[in-house]
């Protein structure tokens, strides 16, 4: 009886353990858990702070790298002025003379007007104006397409005198135009042109116009190349050189060199180069 009491009261006693046991380990359970929480949720925060951080830094180094670095102003040199061609400063030079000349001749002090090729400076000519007062001035000219001096011929019509290549004179006269290195004479009172030979000034009657449009078909080049006005024994004369075109028994097609010299003062032929076979079977070789 006593035995089964003892027992009795030791299975009590170790019965009221077990609430005091599993209240233990419940708070042990729920202070573990909130503290594993607690750390869970601080390391969460401080990844996503070292994240945003890191973000930023990218964000940083990007705009650093996108925004250039701003020059420093320079100091902005005033535009220079461009130079104006050769050319250009020759036919104006050249307009100038001309002007100069034209009026002197309206003044009427022009006796006389001299435009020689020879020069000391390449590519010029001079152009001497003999005055009524018996003075005489003397410029050099440069190489232009603007006349220095214009005749006026009721045949022949206009004649215009340059320098051009070279410092050789130019007279253009009706689309035709004659180079030379022999010295032009123009009296501006009688309208009149001539060259200066070794034996004095002979006059140029025969305008070129009028020389080439009086030559036959057969002394006159098809295509004309150039034409020179030259001297030879004091006589002055058109050299005519070019290429002739004709018809051999008026069906094949044959091109030879023509030269021709015609006299100034009457416009005759001098001489003419062409092929032996032109002069000798002409009939064969139509025009």
């Amino acid at each position: 009886m006593r035995r089964s009491k003892i027992k009795t009261k030791r299975k009590i006693t170790k019965n009221s353990h077990l609430p005091f046991l599993l209240s233990v380990l419940v708070i042990s359970l729920l202070v573990g858990g909130v503290s594993f929480f607690q750390k869970g949720g601080s390391s969460r925060v401080l990844g996503e702070q070292a994240a945003s951080s890191g973000k930023n830094e990218s964000i940083e180094k990007q705009d650093n790298q996108e925004k250039p670095e701003k020059p420093e102003p320079t100091e902005v040199s005033e535009p220079k002025e461009t130079p104006e061609p050769q050319e250009v400063k020759n036919e104006q030079e050249t307009k100038n003379i001309q002007q100069e000349v034209q009026n002197q001749v309206r003044q009427g002090n022009v006796e006389k007007i001299e435009v020689n090729p020879s020069s000391i400076k390449p590519n010029e000519g001079i152009i001497k104006v003999e005055k009524t007062n018996g003075t005489t001035s003397e410029k050099n000219v440069p190489v232009s397409q603007t006349s220095l001096i214009s005749v006026q011929n009721p045949q022949a019509g206009t004649v215009q005198v340059s320098v051009s290549a070279n410092g050789t004179v130019t007279l253009v006269n009706n689309g035709i135009t004659v180079t030379t290195n022999q010295p032009v004479i123009i009296d501006p009172k009688s309208q009149t042109i001539g060259i200066k030979t070794a034996t004095g000034v002979t006059l140029i009657s025969t305008l070129p116009s009028q020389a080439l449009n009086n030559l036959q078909p057969s002394d006159k080049p098809t295509v004309i190349q150039s034409v020179v006005l030259g001297v030879q024994n004091g006589q002055a004369y058109y050299d005519v050189t070019g290429v002739q075109k004709r018809k051999f028994v008026g069906i094949i097609p044959i091109n030879a060199n023509v030269e021709t010299k015609v006299d100034t003062q009457n416009g005759s032929v001098i001489s003419t180069n062409k092929p032996w076979y032109f002069n000798l079977l002409g009939f064969l070789y139509t025009i």
